[in-house]
């Protein structure tokens, strides 16, 4: 009888041992499947300031023509019951800056959890499942103004696509140059869903004139959309409606100073190949003329080390292998932008710009689109310069340069 007791125990003890094991097996399997769910995006209950200045429902209405601002003191959120937020997503809307995300302590309250340094206009953070948080200025003696357009919270697992987390990268594969925000996309067309969303890039794009606020949040939103991760450069250098690129470079400060700028911007980033927009502006606008006239001479700029020796020796020297100019009527090639892309689902290079196109939401009554025939083809290109020898296939933009 003994015996068989201690038997049973021992049958028993195995069924429980597996019966163990798959409870185990079971939660990690639900946490798995837990964690590969999208995070869902939360409403806040409450909102709250130090100081009031702004309306804080700007915040989270989904817009960026509209802003919350101060020069000191927190914003506070305070999550509806039995929510928490485990992830921030702020956009700034004029310039970014360095700002303190706290969350309460055991005593209630609020200490440091974490610090964004203010190196781009959308940055995300992680957050422990808190149901308040405040918001405030790294370092107020500095006075700085902060400005936030739009705040997201998270719940529990993972991140949305859509959610911005942006690098810089020492060095570039290709660079676009271009005039305006969107301009990347109606005439370079397929360039940044192959290039960057496709075949992994790193893609530098340079903007030379800069626009009023939310077209910098709309262009982030764009670029994203195309696979670009690699923080874009918008220069200090005002737009200009003018049909003259004397006058456009002028209005910069000459053309050594901008020249000086964006040889500087070579040097630093260090790209292979360069594109840049029609030698006659597209249909004739002042600054696409003077992206494409710098686009010609500067990568011989920032290969002379007796030019702006400061940068040169402080980034060193830097020869560009090739330039190309859309619509440039020597050495032509065409690019295919209507290859579907696996990054994308299927869709197409032209798809995927003419639908980042549609971030751009403050240019919308214009009605432009990137078009792969007609007089502003944005499969068309022409080699300007090149030290790997002239195209042979003439559907590349790498072609002749190892990867």
């Amino acid at each position: 009888m003994a015996e068989r007791s201690a038997g049973e125990m021992r049958k028993n003890r195995g069924r429980y041992i597996l019966i163990g094991a798959a409870v185990c097996l079971l939660a990690v399997m639900l946490a798995g499947a837990a964690a590969g769910e999208t995070a869902e995006e939360l409403q806040p209950l409450r909102l709250d300031a130090e100081v009031k200045a702004g309306a804080l429902k700007n915040l989270f209405d989904g817009s960026y023509f509209t802003n919350w601002y101060t020069k000191k003191g927190w914003v506070q959120i305070d999550m509806k019951e039995g929510e928490a937020a485990y992830g921030i997503y702020l956009c700034f809307q004029k310039e970014a800056i360095p700002v303190v995300i706290q969350i309460p302590g055991e005593t209630g309250e609020y200490r440091d959890w974490h610090t964004l340094e203010g190196k781009y206009l959308h940055e995300f953070a992680e957050l422990p499942g808190v149901t308040s948080l405040r918001i405030r200025i790294a370092d107020e003696s500095k006075k700085e103004m902060l400005t936030l357009t739009e705040i997201h919270l998270f719940g529990p697992g993972e991140t949305p696509e859509w959610v911005q987390r942006w690098r810089t990268a020492e060095k570039a594969d290709l660079m676009l140059l271009c005039g305006h925000p969107d301009d990347d996309l109606l005439w370079f067309g397929g360039a940044l869903p192959v290039y960057a969303g496709e075949k992994g890039m790193h893609v530098q794009v340079v903007y030379l004139a800069r626009g009023d606020a939310w077209r910098n949040n709309e262009l982030l939103d764009g670029l994203w959309m195309c696979g670009v991760r690699d923080y874009p450069i918008v220069s200090p250098f005002h737009d200009l409606r003018s049909t003259d690129r004397g006058e456009v470079m002028r209005a910069w400060g000459g053309k050594n100073k901008f020249y000086a700028w964006f040889t500087g911007i070579l040097r630093q980033t260090k790209p292979e190949v360069l594109i840049t927009q029609d030698v006659k502006g597209e249909y004739g606008h002042g600054v696409h003329k003077a992206a494409s006239r710098a686009a010609m001479e500067c990568p011989e700029l920032a290969a002379d080390p007796d030019y702006e020796p400061e940068t040169a020796e402080e980034c060193g020297v830097w020869q560009v292998k090739k330039v190309y100019i859309h619509l440039y009527e020597e050495n032509q090639i065409r690019m295919d932008w209507e290859q579907p892309l696996h990054a994308f689902g299927g869709k197409t290079g032209v798809e995927m710009a003419n639908e980042a196109l549609n971030c751009h939401k403050s240019q919308q009554p214009i009605g432009y689109e990137a078009k792969t025939s007609g007089i502003f083809d944005c499969t068309l290109f022409g080699l300007y310069s090149s030290t790997v020898g002239p195209d042979e296939e003439k559907n590349d933009f790498f072609e002749h340069i190892e990867q």
